[in-house]
């Protein structure tokens, strides 16, 4: 997938409702956010992940966007996904082109993962930072939409239900990531929605 067939399916319809979308459901909800980061390559559109740092106290090894938690000089929420992405890959606020929100994804922590969806230039150099991020992970973007390789198990939880689980080359995308890429492959491929393997 390209960048132009990416926004003709992006803009064709509305993004999926959330039920905690309103303020109310999301107050006492630290709040972050992430950068989902496109990059157009000869194959079509990367997707750009970020594999945490093993010495890190929470989620090490796990692989997440670039992103975290607001700071009290981020004027806004996109300010923190710009200013992390930066901090964690060496990727630049001017370089990032900003499209959309994407529905917010609580997480047990208590915070409310805020992402910001935006297409980088294809001649941008990526540099990990090694205190963070172990390595940047690339993968193709519609290798990871696939609904039937996308791994759904119920949960009871307060206000989500179900855990993601994407496989990538012997690993898993996992949580808040994992919920977010589903739900981007729910906006891009509605009819597929009901598509995904139960875990055993």
């Amino acid at each position: 997938m390209h960048r132009e067939q990416f926004l003709q399916k992006f803009y064709l319809r509305p993004q999926p409702n959330v039920p905690w979308q309103s303020p109310e459901m999301q107050h006492g909800f630290r709040p972050s956010a992430v950068l989902v980061a496109l990059q157009e390559r000869d194959h079509g559109l990367d997707l750009i992940l970020t594999r945490r740092s093993a010495n890190l106290r929470f989620h090490a090894h796990q692989i997440c966007f670039a992103g975290g938690r607001r700071d009290d000089e981020d004027p806004h929420l996109m300010a923190t996904a710009l200013r992390e992405a930066e901090e964690e890959i060496g990727l630049r606020p001017d370089q990032v082109e900003v499209i959309a929100t994407l529905p917010p994804q609580p997480v047990l922590t208590r915070y409310m993962i805020h992402p910001y969806l935006g297409f980088i230039a294809p001649d941008v150099q990526l540099a990990p930072e090694p205190g963070e991020v172990q390595e940047i992970v690339r993968v193709p973007l519609a290798r990871v939409l696939q609904h039937e390789q996308h791994f759904i198990q119920p949960i009871d939880r307060a206000i989500y239900h179900e855990l993601v689980f994407i496989p990538l080359d012997g690993q898993v995308i996992w949580g808040a990531t994992a919920a977010i890429i589903r739900r981007l492959a729910d906006h891009l491929y509605p009819e597929r929605q009901a598509l995904y393997r139960p875990v055993r």
